[in-house]
């Protein structure tokens, strides 16, 4: 086992599943064949009578078919010839039960089939409607955003528009895009493809969720443009996060308030599947704001195109490479910026724009709440995934002087341990450091003043089947012969407080890297960048104009590699 000492200075739980988790799972351990799967997946979008009933009973349903087709496509090679021709009419574009009407929308870029008569009857007003969509969702990922637009279908639809297919699908369904049997693009050597669209006649679902759709699952066309054997984890994880990007009606944020997600189910690895994948929009959006832009997310996809079949987790390194981070990093931030959100959002700590909607924010188990001092624990009944973590609160307003934090993690495991400190009035610290061998120590060192309570952050970032057991305890000492600051430097923030217009931030940078400094209103609301660049270690000076904001209260948020703080200011 291997030991870590942080030093500090005061002042049911199961997973939810899908039928596609379910085919999934019983694909890997044996009970199904690739044929049976294969089947099993086209069946839980058009035709979920026929499925088995284990497969079906209790299941969530996936309001993205996508997934689905994406399995099919994987198993391809594997199946049979009797059942791919069984797959062909599910998987070609779609023959609607009448006679088919066709709608060019205005922007010209979508033709959308559609009929009025039998199962897949719609009417013209939710024919409009969802053009209104289409049309926005490419004016905002394609034109705006600059995304690749999808590949030409070469005319499969009856020219080089993309082909909308408005059509029954099965209860809970709301679309899904495919590109199984689509041409790849002739123009370039990458594995992209044309694909086609389906979204549901359904009016039930109304008119905001449908018209979120549209820029879903168009996201997920233009994914399978720049590389569609992606895994579906991240393809999802992008869909819902740009259903934020081009609408305001926040149905996104539905995904965040129950079931499986990334603040309920912290523990869960990000590359978890069934619903989880939709209820992790987080993730993208962390890369979008921490880094400037979501161009950020756009450099994900371009670097899936540049190599040939699935390599989404070295896309991802690439990518924070070029901000001047790792993957690692990365993963560490986000759990701590996943820590502000409901409730802890409304009490003035913000990283995310609209962490206050995403009620009721973070979990933690409640043996990993802890109100008083001597504690110990480990991870109690739900180990961490590779990639997920636990949050353990520690209130620390009744404690003067230090407490000291011993972890002691499963041998053989990359381990990141973080600290964030949080007081009433808005602002915060945030650091982290590694555990990557048997005698590895470090401490860190918190002052006293203002603190209400200290979190720690215990995640394993080695890839692994094992079980990620860990033992902390935690203990305080009082008055200040307890400790020492020690360990790794903590990036510090600092600023004329009142601030004025066009004084400097200070900020002090023990790490080189990508830094970013965000500007946030009293409502969580990014309203100024100072700063999204690449810094070298040391003390830097970064103007601030403030053009355009009114006098009042303002959070200036640091963050760069190792840490990063939130400081509350007035600004005059």
């Amino acid at each position: 086992m291997r030991a870590l000492f942080l030093l500090l200075m005061l002042p049911a739980l199961l997973r939810a599943d899908t039928v596609l988790s379910r085919v999934e799972e019983a694909l890997g351990n044996g009970t199904i064949t690739a044929d049976q799967a294969a089947l099993y997946c086209v069946w839980s979008v058009r035709d979920q009578d026929r499925l088995p009933d284990a497969f079906v009973r209790g299941a969530d349903v996936e309001p993205c078919g996508t997934p689905a087709y994406d399995e099919v496509s994987r198993l391809w090679d594997s199946l049979s010839e009797e059942v791919r021709g069984e797959l062909r009419p599910y998987l070609a574009r779609p023959t609607l039960s009448g006679p088919e009407s066709i709608y060019d929308t205005p922007s010209g870029h979508f033709k959308i089939h559609w009929t009025t008569s039998g199962v897949d009857a719609t009417n013209e007003a939710w024919v409009l409607m969802l053009s209104d969509g289409f049309d926005t969702s490419w004016a905002t990922e394609v034109d705006s955003m600059q995304w690749d637009a999808p590949p030409s279908d070469l005319g499969l639809g009856g020219d080089d528009k993309y082909d909308i297919y408005v059509m029954s699908l099965d209860p809970g369904v709301m679309g899904y895009c495919s590109s199984s049997g689509e041409p790849p693009d002739p123009t370039t050597p990458e594995a992209d493809y044309a694909s086609h669209i389906a979204i549901s006649n359904s009016q039930s679902y109304g008119s905001e969720n449908i018209t979120e759709t549209t820029s879903h699952e168009f996201q997920h066309a233009i994914q399978a443009g720049y590389e569609a054997a992606e895994p579906s984890w991240f393809k999802e994880n992008c869909a819902v996060w740009m259903q934020n990007e081009v609408w305001d009606t926040n149905h996104y944020a539905d995904y965040l308030h129950t079931g499986d997600n990334c603040l309920r189910k912290p523990w869960y690895d990000i590359r978890t599947g069934a619903m989880y994948h939709y209820g992790a929009a987080p993730w993208p959006m962390y890369m979008e704001v921490r880094c400037g832009g979501q161009q950020v997310v756009r450099s994900v996809w371009e670097h899936c195109a540049d190599t040939l079949g699935p390599n989404m987790l070295d896309a991802i390194e690439q990518t924070a490479e070029e901000h001047g981070m790792t993957f690692d990093q990365w993963l560490a931030e986000y759990a701590c910026w996943r820590w502000f959100t409901g409730a802890l959002a409304d009490d003035e700590h913000y990283a995310y724009e609209e962490s206050s909607l995403w009620t009721p924010g973070a979990y933690i188990f409640p043996y990993h709440s802890v109100t008083s001092l001597p504690w110990s624990g480990d991870q109690g009944t739900y180990a961490p995934d590779t990639y997920g973590h636990h949050w353990i609160k520690v209130n620390v307003e009744s404690y003067q002087g230090w407490i000291t934090v011993d972890f002691d993690g499963r041998d053989g495991i990359q381990w990141q341990v973080g600290i964030i400190q949080t007081a009433s009035n808005g602002e915060d610290a945030f650091q982290y450091q590694y555990v990557d061998n048997p005698t590895a120590t470090c401490s860190i060192g918190v002052n006293t003043t203002g603190w209400q309570y200290v979190v720690i952050i215990v995640q394993a970032i080695t890839d692994t089947s094992l079980t990620l057991n860990y033992d902390i305890s935690v203990s305080a000492q009082t008055g200040m012969e307890g400790g020492s600051a020690g360990g790794a430097a903590t990036p510090s923030v600092s600023c004329p407080n009142p601030f004025p217009a066009g004084a400097c931030i200070d900020i002090d940078l023990p790490i080189a890297g990508f830094t970013t400094i965000n500007v946030y209103d009293i409502t969580g609301r990014v309203v100024a960048t100072p700063l999204a660049t690449s810094m070298e270690a040391g003390e830097h000076l970064v103007p601030w104009a403030a053009q355009g904001l009114s006098e009042g209260t303002y959070f200036i948020r640091l963050t760069a590699p190792g840490g990063g703080a939130t400081r509350r200011v007035v600004l005059e």
